[in-house]
């Protein structure tokens, strides 16, 4: 979990440079979406040990910090984080048409279906956020547009986004 999320920060600010060519400040809130969820899942990952949880309850505010830790670990907050960053992340890509537009759609597609499934979960955690039915097509998506800007990279900028 910890290497997951300490990924997640230059992946997001490789999409972040590779974007904000085209839409800055969508591409902006998508990194800070994307670096809200790294720091949850930091956080998450290092109260998991007893040592830090021992320590944390010991005084008001690391209580509070368990607590939002919890709350996170039962509603997935972290996960709907994610899905707010990729959909705006994908929404640029679409907009840009600076990849191919079926792995546009599909990344954007995607990460909605996950959003609703993780907003549901918030609504009622009975209904769970991780089912694999929400999840493949995020999958999908993340190997495919992710094996297409390691090998295609973006398309060349257009004319209009030079000029700014």
């Amino acid at each position: 979990m910890l290497t997951g999320s300490l990924l997640t920060v230059p992946l997001a600010l490789g999409l972040y440079f590779t974007l904000k060519i085209f839409q800055p400040i969508m591409a902006a809130f998508a990194l800070a979406c994307r670096l809200l969820e790294a720091v949850v899942g930091i956080a998450a990952t290092i109260a998991g040990c007893a040592a830090v949880r021992t320590a944390l309850a010991a005084s008001y505010p690391g209580k509070v910090a368990l607590q939002l830790i919890a709350w996170n670990n039962a509603t997935s907050f972290g996960a709907l984080v994610f899905t707010i960053g990729s959909t705006l992340f994908f929404f640029v890509f679409l907009q840009s048409a600076s990849i191919p537009r079926l792995l546009g759609w599909l990344g954007l597609s995607a990460s909605l279906i996950a959003f609703a499934a993780c907003a549901t979960h918030l609504i009622r955690p009975q209904i769970p956020a991780m089912s694999m039915a929400a999840w493949i097509p995020m999958l999908l998506a993340e190997i495919s547009t992710g094996g297409w800007l390691l090998i295609r990279a973006v398309n060349d900028v257009p004319a209009c986004a030079r000029a700014h």
